[in-house]
């Protein structure tokens, strides 16, 4: 079985001096447990925030391209550049580790720093992460700062940005765009869009779920959903249990937080912390499978994947520690009476289908 994982964010720690070509005991993801887990495609995140105190976005985003690079020196491990480089992937049993970019910050307005990453290989394109730039809005701020936004949806510039993309076979992501900007891209693209990390607005209403016209969309345009499993966005009543677990720690997550300076560093080190203090609490593996059925239900099983937001996040559903458990997706699909040809779209055929849309 292909198995495809449409989002990790290994990078980050890598990025922060951790060597992650060795075991480590702690995040969801190290070379040794992709290379012993049952995923075939993990796609790393290239990802800098616009709030960072050094504003030197590109040259941050060519360093953690970079350090993906160095991972690849591992003969088990390639980077695929283009569509052909997955499919001898595929036949030759390597670890694909393709890019991908969340946020725009990286290219700093200029298109021709797009053209940079997208001749290095870029899978897909993000224009936002939470936070919104002069020329296209996130999920985050149209919901909650909308009155400070520079550009509400998209301007010219991100037309352009989305208009490159596609035409150099990038896929566009719209996990973390806000409503008016995913229905300007939808209206303006002629390739196939994915939410590479999302669930659904309609079990967990999470400003970073889609909504049921988004997720009609999305397959009006032969494009694809990852499923996030992140407890947040699956179970809505997560949160509540979340801060009361969270305030037995506030003395452990403070000592943190004065132990590290950068913020990047604290958030990494949060995680690491409490992604075992929180397992208990996390809601079960079915309820994250609703949400894939839901989707399925809705708009066909050729649609769907996952997207697991590797070393994003602090928690995951119960039982499910790390991607040497990724295929625990599979087995409660199987317990609920899909076929071995259906789970296997699921878990990552679909994104071939979706790749194979985008280079004709």
């Amino acid at each position: 079985m292909f198995v495809a994982d449409l989002h990790n964010d290994l990078v980050q720690r890598v990025i922060e001096g951790e060597d992650v070509t060795k075991f480590t005991p702690h995040g969801h993801t190290d070379i040794p447990r992709l290379l012993e887990s049952k995923i075939d495609l993990e796609i790393l995140i290239i990802w800098v925030s616009s709030k960072s105190s050094d504003p030197k976005f590109f040259e941050r985003a060519n360093k953690m391209y970079d350090e993906i690079e160095k991972i690849s020196s591992n003969q088990k491990i390639v980077i695929p550049k283009k569509f052909s480089d997955i499919s001898d992937g595929i036949i030759d049993n390597k670890l694909m580790l393709p890019i991908a970019m969340e946020g725009g910050e990286g290219i700093e307005n200029n298109i021709n720093n797009l053209f940079h990453f997208i001749e290095k290989g870029l899978l897909y394109f993000g224009p936002t992460w939470n936070h919104s730039l002069e020329w296209v809005s996130s999920n985050y701020d149209e919901t909650y700062n909308s009155s400070n936004l520079k550009s509400h949806g998209l301007n010219e510039f991100g037309k352009e940005v989305i208009n490159v993309c596609q035409e150099n076979k990038v896929l566009i992501d719209v996990s973390h765009i806000g409503e008016k900007s995913f229905w300007d891209i939808a209206k303006i693209s002629s390739k196939p869009i994915i939410a590479s990390h999302s669930s659904v607005y309609n079990l967990c209403p999470h400003f970073r779920n889609l909504k049921d016209d988004q997720i009609e969309e999305i397959k009006k345009s032969k494009g694809l959903i990852g499923l996030n499993p992140y407890p947040f966005f699956i179970d809505k009543s997560f949160k509540e249990r979340e801060n009361k677990e969270r305030k037995k720690y506030s003395d452990d997550l403070n000592s943190i937080e004065r132990k590290y300076s950068n913020k990047i560093s604290q958030w990494i080190a949060k995680q690491h912390f409490l992604q075992k203090k929180l397992a208990d609490i996390c809601p079960s593996i079915e309820i994250f499978v609703d949400h894939i059925e839901y989707v399925i239900n809705k708009i066909g099983i050729d649609y769907v994947g996952i997207g697991s937001d590797y070393d994003g996040l602090d928690c995951l559903p119960n039982k499910w520690n790390d991607c040497l458990d990724h295929m625990i997706i599979q087995e409660s699909l199987e317990n609920r009476g899909y076929k071995n040809s259906e789970i296997e779209k699921i878990m990552g055929k679909n994104i071939l289908r979706v790749l194979e849309e985008i280079h004709n």
